[in-house]
């Protein structure tokens, strides 16, 4: 019996569809041999595969506290806790700001009730407003690089754990997709792999400058129809499908505006990537040319598959799992509220239910 891969893809707010999802499947007991990652999918990946401090499953209901306190949120409708300013001056202040126990204490808010969320929340916004900034016409992005996960990812258990992981980026120098792979991803690939163009500025490690891979190959699908699969014995995908069409809303906001204006291409980019990852399914033909490499410094190789050449693989089966959204939670799953994360992770475990009782026997 071949091996089984999970797909998590980019996404923003949403992202919590996915760890509701995989909590789901984790509860039954269904495990993943390999599992690729992109963008927001990333942080859900590192966070079940090793989790620092918790267990998977608490680590997975934990992202519903990467959100702000609706309080809060509705006044200042941005995530401050993942989003932090950029600048020397910044980096100095959060050094000091994150040494406080009581700011520490905030940062960690599993099994806090709400007020108690709140009251750490409300601490969190008061750095965040404290911070300095040294950011101006000549950065090269708005924020710091992705600051928390350090907190709750254990990168030196990442390269001791069973499964094998792919993390996707977009070298800009070699103007390639790549992928970072166990055992050598730590902290600078994680925020190499999140580097999303404006918001934060290229990423470099050993010389070379990195983008967000989700921002090319959303859903890092790419590896996954390359030799990789072969040489993984892989027959089972299952994809966790929370890029679509549902989150192309029209705007309440200016500030909204702003973030349909970023996962608009990136859906549009996704279905384009999902339906090349199908055909491949269907016929073993690639349709695109999309030859991903992992950097020689990552010892791996060169992948170089022709446009439209027949690939022999494994026989496949290969899963969606989707999302009932409601209708009127449609225009929100893109607030960083904790109301709306906790309700798409809601949305997702339901949804992993659901596929369990579909599909869970042929997994």
């Amino acid at each position: 019996m071949g091996k089984k891969a999970l797909v998590l893809g980019g996404g923003a707010p949403n992202f919590t569809l996915m760890s509701g999802a995989l909590l789901a499947l984790h509860e039954q007991g269904v495990f993943f041999d390999v599992i690729y990652m992109a963008g927001a999918g990333a942080v859900v990946g590192l966070v079940y595969l090793a989790p620092k401090g918790l267990t998977p499953a608490e680590a997975l209901l934990n992202t519903m506290n990467y959100g702000i306190s609706d309080q809060i949120y509705a006044a200042v409708p941005v995530n401050y806790k993942l989003f932090n300013k950029g600048g020397p001056s910044a980096e100095v202040f959060r050094d000091y700001w994150s040494s406080l126990p009581p700011v520490q204490a905030a940062m960690h808010q599993y099994g806090m009730n709400d007020q108690q969320k709140l009251a750490a929340d409300m601490l969190l916004f008061t750095g965040a407003v404290a911070c300095p900034s040294d950011v101006n016409y000549f950065s090269k992005g708005v924020c710091a690089h992705v600051p928390f996960i350090e907190g709750v990812v254990d990168f030196d258990k990442l390269k001791t754990i069973p499964q094998q992981y792919y993390l996707n980026a977009y070298c800009i120098d070699d103007e390639q997709s790549v992928e970072f792979v166990k055992p050598y991803v730590d902290l600078h690939h994680f925020r190499a792999a999140l580097s999303f163009p404006y918001i934060y500025p290229p990423y470099q490690i050993d010389g070379k400058y990195y983008y967000e891979g989700a921002s090319v190959d959303c859903l890092n699908l790419i590896a996954a129809m390359h030799e990789e699969r072969a040489k993984n014995d892989i027959d089972t995908i299952v994809v966790l499908d929370v890029l679509r069409s549902f989150l192309i809303q029209r705007p309440r906001n200016l500030w909204d505006a702003y973030a349909r204006s970023i996962i608009v291409p990136i859906v549009a980019s996704a279905e384009k990537e999902l339906e090349m990852f199908l055909h491949w399914v269907e016929t073993g033909h690639i349709v695109k040319k999309v030859p991903p490499y992992i950097p020689e410094k990552l010892h791996a190789v060169l992948h170089t598959q022709e446009h439209a050449k027949k690939i022999t693989p494994p026989p496949l089966k290969a899963y969606l799992l989707r999302y009932p959204i409601p209708d009127q939670q449609k225009p929100y799953a893109l607030d960083w509220s904790k109301s709306n994360l906790e309700t798409l992770f809601s949305v997702g475990y339901s949804a992993g239910k659901t596929f369990l009782s579909a599909y869970g026997s042929q997994l």
